[in-house]
């Protein structure tokens, strides 16, 4: 019995060490395919613009569903995206991801992620854990991506969730509360805090935007494209809280939708407030026009108005008629 209970204990280290061997492997072959120009990085003809860049007071570029792993082309794809915003020019402010960060779950997945990470010019990056960070190892896991937040904001969070203000414009990260395997736990500690922090958000009338990587039940086209690919049993309640107030963004990721019409949903036009579904970055995506890995968005937010606008980044490309203009109440 000890024998074995000591095998099992190993396992987690010979998992990482498989895939350290597959991950130098496919750096060889990378390298081969680059030398060959088999793959190349983002092109320079379609940069980022921003409408207004001398008066935009923010410059956003959020993604999700990175899906980084160490046995193929996703760390590749991932620094193309990074490249694509460096070749722009554009200050961006901050860079969001709405969680699934990693495929597996495993060590070198994220020090990928975080090496690339580490070289990018941003300012302030902020994580959010997904359903595939923490559905296996829920404490180490959240944890892990806590403390590389705190490294590139220069804060202390200790929960999965988290207010962050840049420019004067507020982000609440929210993160599952406990281990799910695909939906998430928000708690009653946590759905106070949102309620707080919006409340002290959008006092002025300036915009709040709200990260989770669920979505709400019922919308972007659920339960059809996913049964389950909703938030879960909180989710009316987080709903609630988020249409109190004016001007909230809710933005989320998880159902892999591509671009689309449903990559919009109204929850309260009369109060500006809406939820927009991120594309996959890390993976093809199953519905819409547009399906390539690579995808994201970017926003723009103006004194009156925020802009949102999808784009392939890994090719370096931009999308026809995926920009939608929200004008704030």
């Amino acid at each position: 019995m000890e024998q074995a209970v000591a095998i099992i204990k190993e396992i987690p280290a010979i998992f990482n060490q498989v895939l350290a061997i597959l991950n130098t492997f496919m750096e060889m072959v990378l390298s081969v395919l680059l030398a060959f120009g088999v793959i190349s990085g983002p092109a320079t003809d379609e940069p980022i613009t921003l409408r207004d860049a001398e008066n935009v007071n923010l410059a956003v570029v959020a993604f999700a569903d990175t899906h980084i792993r160490p046995t193929g082309i996703s760390p590749y794809n991932f620094e193309c995206g990074l490249e694509d915003i460096e070749n722009s020019g554009v200050d961006f402010d901050a860079l969001l991801i709405a969680g699934d960060l990693s495929e597996l779950g495993d060590d070198i997945s994220y020090e990928l992620m975080w090496d690339a990470l580490d070289e990018t010019e941003i300012k302030n990056i902020l994580l959010a854990t997904g359903n595939h960070d923490v559905r296996v190892v829920y404490d180490l896991r959240t944890e892990q991506i806590i403390d590389k937040t705190n490294s590139f904001l220069g804060t202390e969070f200790d929960k999965p969730y988290y207010s962050y203000d840049i420019n004067g414009y507020t982000f609440i990260v929210m993160g599952s509360d406990s281990q799910l395997f695909e939906k998430a736990v928000i708690s009653d500690e946590q759905l106070a805090f949102i309620d707080a922090e919006l409340e002290r958000a959008t006092k002025n009338g300036k915009p709040a935007f709200v990260m989770c990587h669920q979505p709400l039940e019922n919308t972007h086209g659920l339960p059809e494209v996913w049964e389950n690919g909703g938030i879960g049993e909180q989710s009316e309640r987080v709903r609630e809280i988020l249409v109190k107030y004016e001007n909230v963004f809710f933005l989320n990721g998880h159902l892999h939708d591509g671009v689309y019409e449903n990559s919009l949903e109204i929850l309260d036009e009369e109060k500006g407030v809406y939820s927009i579904n991120l594309p996959a970055y890390g993976r093809e995506n199953d519905y819409g026009k547009f399906l390539q890995p690579g995808l994201g968005t970017y926003f723009e937010v103006y004194d009156n108005e925020v802009i949102f606008t999808a784009r392939d980044f890994r090719a370096g490309k931009a999308l026809e008629n995926c920009t939608m203009t929200f004008t704030l109440k």
